[in-house]
């Protein structure tokens, strides 16, 4: 600090049972150096709390602001408008820079009337009295209405709990393929009238499943749930590879060859069960 008289006698823009001094022009500019615009007679909170961590942890460009201005003839006597149109109209390097910092300083701290700053100074300062006033009185009304309001409202309150919204859930996949012509059908048979108590059919027509033998095409077999031939209700499951039966269902009669039988040349003489009289007795001359 310079040793220069600092003021203090004249009447501000300030609350008059407000002692103003040298710390308490620290928070004020502390405060104008943040970036967001509010009301400078009624200090929000959160801007406080943050401005007066700047101070103790002397930050810039507040403390390059600080010095300058404590070093500023008659400093306390300005309004807190001034100070925040001083700073917030500043280029906003000059801190770097202290005589060019100084310079501007006593080219634009010019006030005359400090109780009741000009239209101009509050517009530079971005005091926005209505601003806070008007929002807060909105988030009151809301809340009053019933609607969640962030700060407000208790976000455990159950009302607020929102069930009409949520994702739907995924259901699981009742045929798995686990590769090599091998599916997983327990999640499906959990749910057949064959296992256990019945359920309420979903359905879940055409799920495509196809069949990986090497020695047949691949042909895609629908795993439908839904009514079966009965009308019963049940579901109706058509499921791969139980037995050959089953696949002849659903795989074209061209492509079941059945491999030619190859019989012996010489049979004992007896009776066999499923020997053709023409093959029992070709084979035996």
């Amino acid at each position: 600090e310079s040793g220069a008289n600092a003021g203090g006698g004249n009447k501000t823009d300030r609350n008059p049972d407000y002692e103003h001094t040298l710390d308490t022009l620290d928070v004020e500019i502390a405060m104008a150096t943040l970036p967001m615009d509010f009301n400078i007679y009624e200090l929000p909170g959160s801007v406080y709390r943050r401005a007066k961590e700047i101070v103790k942890k002397k930050e810039s460009p507040f403390k390059e602001w600080s010095a300058a201005l404590r070093a500023t003839p008659g400093i306390l006597d300005y309004s807190r408008a001034a100070i925040f149109a001083l700073i917030r109209s500043a280029h906003p390097e000059f801190y770097h820079y202290p005589g060019r910092l100084q310079g501007y300083i006593n080219a634009n701290l010019t006030e005359t009337d400090h109780e009741n700053p000009t239209e101009e100074a509050l517009t530079a300062a971005r005091h926005t009295p209505e601003k806070d006033a008007v929002e807060e009185a909105n988030r009151q009304l809301a809340a009053a209405r019933g609607e969640y309001v962030e700060g407000i409202s208790d976000p455990n309150d159950p009302k607020w709990v929102k069930t009409g919204t949520s994702q739907p859930t995924t259901e699981p996949e009742l045929v798995k393929n686990v590769g090599n012509g091998i599916f997983d059908v327990s999640a499906l048979m959990q749910n057949s009238s064959t296992h256990g108590t019945e359920t309420n059919p979903e359905t879940t027509s055409n799920v495509q499943v196809q069949k990986a033998d090497s020695d047949e095409k691949q042909a895609g077999d629908a795993v439908q749930a839904g009514e079966d031939d009965l009308g019963t209700g049940k579901e109706a499951v058509t499921v791969e590879n139980q037995n050959q039966a089953e696949a002849q269902q659903n795989v074209p009669e061209s492509q079941q060859e059945e491999p030619e039988a190859a019989w012996p040349e010489y049979f004992e003489p007896g009776r066999y069960e499923g020997v053709p009289n023409e093959v029992y007795h070709a084979a035996n001359g």
